[in-house]
Parts: C-alpha cells; sequence; structure tokens
C-alpha cells in the first residue's frame, strides 16, 4: 500500500484517467445491467407430473407414482422425495441442496424414468421452480363479447408477445375452444350395430395420408394415397359399415348408411375456465420472461406492444401483475433511502472537519465506490436488486470511513508538523494511519467470506447482498489510499490548521482518566452489561426473515364434486359481488373451473367445482387486517348452498426468500382411514389457534369408486372384460377423433352418444352387447361400491398427509411449540406418526448455519490481526470489543419490537467487522506511541484522545446512514430494516464501551506485549 501511496502522488494525472474510467464502467453499466425486485434463485427442486387420465387415484398410484418414485429412491442422495396421486394425474417432486447441479440431476432422472415401462396413455412433464416462472405482467381485458376479443388476443397480441426479446411464455386464460361434435343417437346405432368406434375408426379413414413411396421421374416425386374431410356436409354422407345381426349368412355386398342417418354434427364452443375481472367477463393474459432478461425492460416493451394493441380495438384493460412497477418501487425506495444516509454522511463530515474541501474529498468515495460496485456486479452476471442495492446502502457509512480517517490524519499532521512540504505532510499522513485502516478493512471483508459457505435459501439471497458490500468496501479501502492523497495534494489548503479540543473531547480526557485508575470497576461494569444483554434474549422474538405488509389475498373454493361449471359459476357471482361491496376490496379477479389454454389435445384437468378470487386492497388496507372479515363472509355465503364445501384463504406470496410463518404438521401412517382421522383432528385444533391464519390441508375425503367382476354368465356367453370396456368407454365419454380441417377451420373432433352414463343405475341398466343379444350390465358383473383415496400424498416413500397453516407474528418459533403440545394432546391413534416442521425448521438451520458463520469470521478476523500485529495480545484486546454488540444489537431490537431474524444475524455478522475498525485505530495509534518510547499508560491516553474524533466520525457516519433503512416502511426495507437496526445498536454501544472498555484492558494486560 506505502508504494501505491508513492506512485499515486507522482502519477496523479492518471490516476484522476484511471478513476474517470471507473466511474464512466459504472455509468455504462447503470444502462446495461439487470433490475429485478430480488435475485432469481432456482429452487433445487424438480417437478415430474404425469398426466394419466381416465384413471383413479390407486390406479395412478400403482402404474405411475410407485415405479417413478422407486427409481428415484435409486438416485439418492437427495433432500426430499414427495408425490401427490390423484385421479388421472400424479405429481412427483424431489428436492435437492442448493449446490447441486440440477441439470445434471434432471438429466439422471429423466434416464431413469426413460427405463421404465409406464402407460402408453401416460405423458411426462419435468419442470424446475424458479422465480422467474411467476408472471411479470399480468393484465385483464374484459368485454361483453368475448368470442370476437378472443380471436384478437390469442390470434394477434399473445403471438406478438411471444416475438420480445426476454419473453418466456405468453398464455390466455378464460377463453373457449370450438370443436366438431357428431353426437350419436344411441338407439339409431344401436339398431344399426354402430358404435363410437366405428364411427371414429371411418373418420379415420376418410383423413388420412398414406405415403407410397418416390418416383424416379425428372427428379424424386413423392407418390401418397390421401384423403380428407373438407366440410360438414361432407362428414356427414361418410359412409359407415353396418355389421350382420345375429347369424345372418354374409351378403354379397356390405351394407351402409350416412353418419347423418345416426348422429348430429354441430359445432360447440367449450368454456373450460370462466374469469372475470370485477364481474366482467375478461381474458387473463399472463408474460412471463427468460431467467436472464431484465424485467423493467422487458415489461415496458410488453406494455407499449399492449398499448398499440388496444389502440387498434380499445377493449378494457386492466393491470393484475406488473412486476416492472415493483421493480422501480423497490429500486427508487432503496435509492431514496440510500441518499438520504449519504446526506446524513457527509452532514456528519462536514460538521466535524469544518471544512468543504476536505469534505468534498472524503465524500468523493462514495460514488466512486458505488459506481464501481455497479460495474462489477454487471460484469459478475447479477442484477440491481433489494439484496446488492441493499448491500450497497448499508455499507455508505462504512465506505466513507477509510477517507475519513485518512482526511483526518491529514489535518492533525498539518496542525503539527508545519515544518513539513504539503506533499511530504499527505505522504506521511497517510502512511501513517495505512496499516490500521487496511487492517480494520480486511477485516471488515474477511467477514463475509463464511457466507460462502452457509447454505439453503439464506446462502442464496445473501450472497450477492455480501458481494455488493464486500465490492464497496475494498473499492472505499482503494479509493481511500489512491485518489484521496492526490485529491488533498491538489485541493486542500496548505497553512495552519488549528485544532481546539472542544467539550466531547474534553469530557472523554476527563472519563478516560477517571476509567483507568477504577479499572476494577469498568471490567465488572462491563461484564454487568453484558450479562443484563444476554438476559433480554428470551423476551426478543425470534422469526426467519420480516414480512412486510401484504395487500393482495387468494379465495379458493372447493364445493362438492358432482357441481357443474355452471352451478359454481353462479356463486363466484354472488361471491364477487359481495367483494365488490367491500370498501377494503379494490378490484377482484375471479377464475371458475379449470384453466386449458394451451394445445386443444392436451388432458384437460376437470375442476368445474373450483373457484378462484384474487382480491386486491385498496391503500391503507393490509391483509393481517382484513382476511378474517373477508374469510368469514365468503364461507358463510357458500355455506348457504353447499354445506360440504372448503373455503381456504391464503395471503398472497410476494417474491424473495419465505418468510417461514409456515407450520407445517405431516401425519405418516399405512392406515389410510387413521390418517385421514387424524389429519381432521389436527386440522380442528389448528383451526381453534387464533394465532394461526390460511389453514389448509393434503387429506381428503374418501371418494366413492364402483369396481365391476364378470359374472360366470358373462364367461358363459363369451363376453371378455376388453369387450365391456370399450363399450362403457364409449357410454361414459366423449372420445376425440382427432384434430381435422373442416370448413377451413382446424377443429377438433369428438365423437359421443347424445346421452351418457350419469349414476350407478344407469350403469347397471346399460346395454352390452354379447354374442347372445343385448344384456344389461348387471347380469353381466357384479358392482361394488368402495371407498378410496381422493388424492395420495407420500413422503420419502411413506404414505403422508401435510397439514399447513401460517403464523399470524412475526415470532413463529413460539407459535410451533403451543401447535406441539396442542397436537401431542390430541387423542391420535398409534398408528400414526407426526412430526412438525415448517418456518421453525428453517429458523433453526438458518441460525445455525450464521451461528457458525459468525465463529468462523470472528476467527478469521483474528487471524488477520496476529498477523498484523505479530502476537496474540493486541488482537485479543481488540476482539474484546465484540462483546459489547450483543448489548446494543438486542436492546435495539427490544425496543423498536422487531424480532431476531436472519437480517439481524446478517447484521450482527456485519458487526464483528465494524466494531474492530474502531480498536484498530485506537491501538495502531496505542503501539505506535509505545514504539517511540512513551510509557503505556501515557500513549494509551494520547493515542485514545488523539483517535476520538476520527472513531466518532466514522461511527456516526455509519449509524447516521443506516438511520433511513431502520426507520424505512417499505416493502424494500423488509430485508434491510431488521439489518439497519441491529448494527446501529450494536455500533452504538461497542463504539461508547470501546472508548473506555478497549484503553482500560489495554493498559492492564499491554505490559506482557512485546514490541520490536
Amino acid at each position: 500500500m506505502k508504494k501505491w501511496i508513492d506512485f499515486s502522488l507522482k502519477n496523479s494525472v492518471a490516476i484522476l484517467v484511471l478513476t474517470i474510467l471507473v466511474v464512466a464502467a459504472g455509468l455504462l453499466s447503470t444502462n446495461t445491467i439487470k433490475l429485478e425486485t430480488y435475485p432469481d434463485v432456482e429452487v433445487p427442486t424438480l417437478m415430474i407430473q404425469v398426466g394419466y387420465p381416465n384413471h383413479s387415484s390407486e390406479k395412478v398410484e400403482q402404474d405411475i407414482t410407485l415405479p417413478i418414485e422407486e427409481a428415484v429412491e435409486k438416485l439418492a442422495p437427495y433432500e426430499e422425495l414427495t408425490s401427490t396421486t390423484g385421479a388421472n394425474s400424479a405429481m412427483i417432486q424431489v428436492s435437492y441442496d442448493f449446490d447441486e447441479d440440477m441439470d445434471e440431476r434432471e438429466r439422471d432422472i429423466q434416464s431413469a424414468i426413460s427405463k421404465l415401462t409406464l402407460p402408453e396413455d401416460a405423458t411426462l412433464t419435468y419442470k424446475r421452480l424458479s422465480a422467474s416462472a411467476k408472471p411479470i405482467y399480468q393484465i385483464a381485458f374484459a368485454d361483453d363479447e368475448l368470442s370476437a376479443l378472443q380471436n384478437d388476443v390469442t390470434d394477434s397480441l399473445a403471438p406478438q408477445l411471444q416475438t420480445i426479446a426476454g419473453v418466456s411464455d405468453v398464455t390466455v386464460s378464460g377463453t373457449s375452444t370450438t370443436k366438431l361434435v357428431v353426437e350419436v343417437d344411441e338407439e339409431k346405432a344401436a339398431e344399426n350395430g354402430v358404435s363410437v368406434t366405428s364411427i371414429i375408426n371411418v373418420l379415420n379413414e376418410k383423413n388420412h395420408v398414406l405415403p407410397l413411396g418416390s418416383l424416379d421421374e425428372e427428379g424424386k416425386i413423392p407418390v401418397s394415397i390421401e384423403g380428407d374431410i373438407s366440410s360438414v356436409e361432407e362428414m356427414k354422407k361418410i359412409q359407415i359399415p353396418v355389421p350382420q345381426q345375429g347369424n345372418q349368412p354374409q351378403p354379397q355386398k356390405s351394407t351402409f348408411i350416412s353418419l347423418s342417418d345416426v348422429a348430429e354434427i354441430k359445432e360447440v364452443d367449450e368454456q373450460n375456465s370462466i374469469t372475470r375481472y370485477n364481474g366482467k367477463p375478461a381474458l387473463l393474459l399472463n408474460v412471463t420472461k427468460t431467467q436472464d432478461a431484465n424485467t423493467a425492460e422487458v415489461v415496458e416493451l410488453v406494455k407499449e406492444e399492449v398499448e398499440d394493441f388496444n389502440d387498434s380495438f380499445d377493449f378494457e384493460v386492466y393491470t393484475i401483475t406488473d412486476q416492472g412497477k415493483e421493480v422501480e418501487k423497490s429500486v427508487n425506495s432503496l435509492l431514496k433511502e440510500g441518499g438520504f444516509g449519504a446526506l446524513f454522511t457527509i452532514m456528519i463530515i462536514l460538521l466535524f472537519l469544518r471544512n468543504f474541501r476536505a469534505t468534498f474529498i472524503a465524500i468523493l468515495s462514495l460514488p466512486i465506490s458505488i459506481l464501481g460496485t455497479i460495474a462489477v456486479l454487471d460484469y459478475l452476471g447479477y442484477s440491481l436488486n433489494i439484496m446488492t442495492l441493499g448491500g450497497m446502502a448499508v455499507a455508505i457509512g462504512r465506505i466513507v470511513d477509510d477517507s475519513i480517517v485518512v482526511i483526518e490524519n491529514m489535518f492533525q499532521w498539518m496542525h503539527k508538523k508545519k515544518e513539513l512540504s504539503k506533499r511530504e505532510l499527505i505522504l506521511n499522513a497517510t502512511k501513517e494511519v495505512i496499516g490500521a485502516v487496511t487492517s480494520s478493512t480486511v477485516a471488515t471483508v474477511v467477514v463475509f467470506l463464511p457466507l460462502a459457505f452457509v447454505g439453503g435459501i439464506v446462502g442464496e439471497f445473501f450472497k450477492p447482498f455480501s458481494i455488493a458490500v464486500v465490492t464497496s468496501i475494498v473499492l472505499s479501502l482503494l479509493v481511500a489510499f489512491i485518489l484521496i492523497p492526490v485529491l488533498a495534494l491538489a485541493l486542500l489548503k496548505e497553512g495552519r490548521h488549528e485544532e481546539k479540543q472542544g467539550w466531547i473531547q474534553k469530557a472523554y480526557h476527563r472519563l478516560l482518566k477517571g476509567s483507568l485508575n477504577h479499572k476494577k470497576i469498568v471490567m465488572v461494569s462491563a461484564a454487568v452489561l453484558l450479562a443484563g444483554a444476554l438476559f433480554l434474549v428470551p423476551f426478543i422474538g425470534k422469526s426467519f426473515l420480516p414480512s412486510g405488509p401484504a395487500s393482495a389475498v387468494e379465495a379458493d373454493i372447493e364445493l362438492p364434486v358432482s357441481t357443474t361449471l355452471e352451478e359454481t359459476d353462479t356463486l363466484a357471482k354472488e361471491i364477487e359481488d359481495m367483494l365488490l361491496n367491500e370498501a377494503s376490496v379494490k378490484y377482484v379477479q375471479g377464475s371458475v373451473g379449470s384453466v386449458n389454454n394451451t394445445n386443444q389435445l392436451k388432458q384437460k384437468a376437470s375442476a368445474d367445482y373450483k373457484a378462484t378470487f384474487f382480491i386486491q386492497l385498496k391503500d391503507g388496507y393490509t391483509v393481517t387486517t382484513e382476511r378474517k372479515a373477508l374469510e368469514e363472509e365468503i364461507t358463510e355465503l357458500v355455506s348457504a348452498s353447499y354445506k360440504d364445501s372448503t373455503v381456504r384463504m391464503q395471503e398472497v406470496q410476494q417474491e424473495g426468500p419465505p418468510s417461514g410463518k409456515t407450520i407445517d404438521i405431516t401425519l405418516y401412517s399405512e392406515n389410510v382411514e387413521a390418517l385421514l382421522d387424524a389429519a381432521d383432528q389436527v386440522g380442528g385444533a389448528l383451526r381453534e389457534n387464533d394465532q394461526l391464519t390460511d389453514v389448509s390441508s393434503s387429506a381428503q375425503k374418501l371418494q366413492t369408486k364402483y369396481k365391476l367382476e364378470l359374472t360366470d354368465e358373462a364367461v358363459e356367453l363369451g363376453v371378455n372384460q376388453y369387450s365391456i370396456h370399450q363399450q362403457l368407454k364409449e357410454k361414459m365419454n366423449e372420445l376425440s377423433a382427432g384434430i381435422m380441417e373442416v370448413d377451413s377451420k382446424e377443429l377438433e373432433v369428438v365423437v359421443t352418444y347424445n346421452e351418457l352414463i350419469r349414476d350407478k343405475e344407469e350403469l347397471e341398466n346399460t346395454e352390452i352387447l354379447t354374442p347372445q343379444g343385448p344384456k344389461p350390465l348387471i347380469e353381466l358383473a357384479t358392482i361394488q361400491e368402495q371407498s378410496i383415496p381422493a388424492s395420495i400424498q407420500h413422503k420419502d416413500g411413506k404414505l403422508a398427509y401435510t397439514l399447513s397453516a401460517e403464523s399470524v407474528s412475526e415470532e413463529v418459533g413460539s407459535v410451533t411449540e403451543q401447535v406441539e403440545k396442542d397436537v401431542a394432546s390430541l387423542p391420535i391413534s398409534e398408528e400414526v406418526e407426526w412430526e412438525v416442521g415448517g418456518g421453525q425448521d428453517m429458523m433453526t438451520e438458518g441460525f445455525r448455519d450464521l451461528g457458525q458463520a459468525m465463529m468462523i469470521a470472528i476467527g478469521l478476523v483474528f487471524l488477520t490481526l496476529t498477523i498484523t500485529y505479530g502476537g496474540v495480545i493486541t488482537p485479543f484486546v481488540i476482539l474484546s470489543s465484540l462483546i459489547f454488540v450483543p448489548i446494543g444489537s438486542l436492546g435495539a431490537l427490544l425496543i423498536t419490537g422487531e424480532t431476531l431474524s436472519m437480517s439481524g444475524m446478517i447484521g450482527m455478522l456485519m458487526l464483528i467487522g465494524i466494531v474492530v475498525t474502531n480498536a484498530v485505530v485506537m491501538l495502531d495509534r496505542v503501539e505506535a506511541n509505545r514504539m517511540s518510547g512513551m510509557a503505556l499508560e501515557h500513549a494509551v491516553v494520547e493515542a485514545c484522545t488523539t483517535r476520538f474524533r476520527p472513531i466518532l466520525m466514522t461511527a456516526l457516519a455509519t449509524i447516521l446512514a443506516l438511520v433511513p433503512l431502520a426507520l424505512s416502511t417499505s416493502s424494500s426495507g423488509v430485508i434491510s430494516k431488521g439489518l439497519a437496526i441491529t448494527v446501529i445498536g450494536g455500533l452504538t454501544t461497542s463504539t461508547l464501551l470501546t472508548l473506555v472498555f478497549i484503553p482500560v484492558l489495554y493498559s492492564a494486560v499491554g505490559k506482557w506485549r512485546r514490541l520490536s
């Protein structure tokens, strides 16, 4: 560093040019760096979604879930393996540690599953969880005539949005699909011996392409036999072969009838889901971005395209989600808070130095370090988000510390060494503090190294934060020793800088002398204060991460499975009308039924009995205050029409790390009935707890299943299960004949009987064709009624159900303890095992990891100091200043009502580096005095008095820079608020006590310190 100082003073123009280049790089990066709300953290979870149509949950479990789970289990280790199996589908989730290579894990799993013999009609989809998978822009188009609106949005706007750079996917919900329905008259079909399957076969035969090869005539000319059905009229005339009945002799020529003789052909618009905005029919458009795209930039481009589109069609457009606006809001909030912090810092420097030129020189480290940090973040591929901006905002006070110490020491030399030239004064003054400042800065930086080894969601989200802090502090050190001397040489006026001791310094001098004369009292007082701080721990709440006030809630309504889409929609309209009359509700976006807006051939997951409402509250209202009242009103309205129904209200999850307020109770048992009974008991206990909200359960009631077994009579008649299966399948479902171009439109053609089987009685009386003529099903098969789980959950290979709830307060630890006591008191069957997890586990793991990181950080700081001072006594005295951190940090959290969370723990980690700075600056001067021949106590008093002002300046600069963050009420302050309060409290007490305790301790043990 000393050589750098000499070099910078000799090459001042080069240093200024280098500074300009750094500033230019930073300004350039501000235009190119991505803007996000939070870092895009990919959750290491792979989801395997399997569609298996027309099968019960038991069959799906047997054919799909269990084989896939067994294949995945062979690929251990993994964190967790869970699955949810229902009728027609299954979802298997495999979770890993954050340091796993998910691309490799996904390839391994896909390879293992590809070797399984799964059913042919099973469709697999692999997905990975990521913050970028959430829509960044969501709008509703409202219009009374949705058909014209749908064509314009799906055919014009959606494809145009898909072409925008950075857009990953565009989906439209609430659309209807037009299909061509061949409705077969069952009586006429039976009279002629025609079935749905035979009609589908004929349609496919008429709509075909059969390649024959190619001819070598003027080159290769392909030849094929082709047929197509170009119109509905042509389809009506298609001839269907009529099979011979009974034992009639086969005629020379087959008999045919026209399709129109047994079926009616018509176009039908099918609404798979219904979406509305404030009661108006609407289409919901969702835009997601690619992982590396700039959220703010992509949203702006999408909005421009939507505005151009709407200028042409003039539909009513309502914004539901706008992440671009949220990003700008978060960034502007942090910039404002950081700006106020910088202003307070400047005021402190000016107040102490009382010199505009010196203040200007000192604060130049702020823009240079910040812009340089932005350039580094951009180069490393990070974005500007709450974490990186928060890191820079938190570091603002620390950034100027090095420059303050250097500038202040120049003033000291100008006052005491008047005989030296200006250049010599600046050079010697800078060299004198180079060791202390470098040691303290290195100590501040090394405390962040252990964060690289902190796993889980905490490590992932705070890694960009630590990189921003470390980069800005390292740049500030370089500025202090390379640029500050150059600027001081150019801008500081030569002459006398008389410094008079103020009343604060005089008072401190008297306090210091008194303390040195009463060492035992100081030591005992420090121990008592520390014990008192530790006594506060039980009175401080603990949480994973503080959550900001939410303003949106989602209500999920589940009615009896037999409820039709029309019935659900009628009730949904009543709920929407009720919500819109609430004073707290800004708007309501409702969805009824399943959402299927992609491929028409895709298997549709029927959910006609479900409805979901996104409720946005007005400004001034929060979910905490309004959720209970809204839930009670919706539940009362739903229960009046459907007693066997479920209403679930949940806070809409914001971006970023989880708050950790969830409490999960997982129940294990091989006895399904005992498991369901336990789930009912636990669910009841959770709903009675006033400290919990948003209670949900993965357990569903048993549903009825009909099992058919062939009778002896059926076997005697030559009827087998495949014959019955085919005939019943036709009479219970509409069957697809594929996509055909009819009347210049590509439509899905489905063939169905005019009346399908609706209940058990109709099933029993359904006529089955046999070699002896038609027979009712009841004569050919016994129908057994069984109860099976509507949904089957597995966790790590065991049958399990999970119940979840959200803690109303931030103190999830105490609420979790009460829940454990409540569950333990329930008369749960001995066949059922249970465990409690969720936010408490996350908090325990996070506290443990950060506790270990703090211990490692202290070790690294100690190592750094032993290298600097060549012994253990001085490093021991310096590190003793850390014992005062809990006094202020815990006290500040208690006074402000904040919980001790991960952000607070990160603040304590930062304090390890920040607090030792004061002790280093002080003791570096003490040891320099002793080496010049001063007596121990005189050296201590002189050094403490001399360093009192820079120590107070740097501490106040750091504290006041954090005040705006500590007072923040914006959502962007959620992460930084607890951290800022912790640092302010800890730094305040440690600074005040360090000014007294460290000199006393050093004077007591310094006599054993050997100086060379």
